[in-house]
């Protein structure tokens, strides 16, 4: 088992894991997105080296449903202006793009930072906030609420 981060679309346009390939390759030609036996699941690979598998899910998927249940319950009741807009994402979401990430021994941060870049273009290019296990919800500015599970 890896560590996840979850980005939580709230935006109408929709995206395919060939539309993240295609943001990967932009972003650089070393990245590729690898089949695997599951359709909606592909590898991440970096200069040959596995840091990840992405998946898409979207309202209907058991998953989906089950892993913003999961986070709604977690929020708890909205009190703050971030909590409010994290449990407005949650209630608008359309889609998430679930990223389960790699690592050997403690040096996650090489790890972290293959990711980064499609982070960043999501939040630039599609509304929504991120969640990072163990950590929380988070904007393009940083931390909105601190929310210490996994799920």
């Amino acid at each position: 088992m890896g560590y996840y981060m979850r980005y939580i679309v709230a935006d109408e346009r929709p995206l395919t894991l060939e539309s993240l390939g295609v943001v990967f390759k932009t972003i650089d030609s070393r990245y590729v997105m690898r089949p695997t036996d599951l359709d909606e699941l592909v590898e991440v690979v970096y200069d040959d080296k596995l840091y990840g598998q992405i998946e898409i899910n979207a309202p209907g998927d058991e998953l989906f449903e089950d892993d913003i249940s999961a986070f709604v319950e977690m929020l708890g009741t909205a009190t703050s202006t971030e909590e409010r807009l994290v449990a407005a994402t949650l209630t608008a979401a359309t889609q998430m793009i679930a990223v389960e990430m790699f690592w050997e021994g403690t040096d996650s941060e090489a790890t972290f930072a293959i990711f980064d870049p499609l982070w960043d273009w999501l939040f630039a290019n599609r509304r929504g906030i991120l969640q990072a296990d163990t950590e929380g919800f988070y904007s393009a500015d940083g931390l909105l609420v601190e929310r210490k599970f996994m799920i």
